[in-house]
Parts: structure tokens; sequence; C-alpha cells
């Protein structure tokens, strides 16, 4: 069904769509099944999660011109943002995800 508001409106509502899509994956897994490698690279659904995560934070930030705090991976593995780290939690990932789940997601663009 095709939304009728304006593009700002639209995008959020699809944008919003797609992290519920990605997000209900999530749902019943436990957390050894959300950080289990499903690829040869070692990237698990959790890590997907983060890497979607990073590149909304990193695109919003740069496209509406926006300051942006360093992410804590290494700069120099490109696949750092694949991967959950030990101490990282399943809450933290989702949380930095998306708009009212604690994440900067949507709110970058109404500023």
């Amino acid at each position: 069904m095709p939304f009728t508001g304006s593009e700002k409106e639209s995008l959020h509502v699809s944008l919003g769509r797609h992290r519920d899509v990605v997000l209900g994956k999530l749902d019943g897994l436990d957390d050894e099944q959300l950080r289990r490698p499903m690829t040869a690279s070692g990237t698990s659904l959790l890590g997907l999660v983060k890497h979607l995560a990073a590149a909304e934070y990193g695109w919003f930030c740069e496209t509406f011109g926006r300051e942006t705090e360093p992410l804590p991976f290494d700069p120099d593995d490109e696949n750092a943002d694949l991967r959950v780290e030990p101490g990282e939690t399943t809450a933290g990932i989702v949380e930095f995800y998306g708009p009212g789940r604690g994440g900067r997601g949507d709110r970058r663009a109404e500023r």
C-alpha cells in the first residue's frame, strides 16, 4: 500500500517498517542463536543488526550534516561492524539500531 504523506514522512514510515522486519527476525531466539555465525565471514544475525545500525548512523549524520560520535570499532577492520564482541549485549545493539528504542535513527533528520 503506497504511503501518501510527505517525502520525509514516507521515509520515516518505510525505515520504521524495515527496522521492525529486521528486529522481528530476533524474536524467539536466545543469545547463543543470535550470535551464531551463519556465513563463512562469521556474520551472525545480531552482527547484521549491528552493521545496519552503524550504516544508518553514518548515513544520516553525513547526509544531514550532523556530527558523529566515534563508533566503537577498529577503523582498520572492515568487518568490525559485522562482528558482535563478547562485551556487547543484545539489548545494547538493538537499542542502538532504532528510534524509540534508544538509537538515533530518524531523529537525526529532524534536527
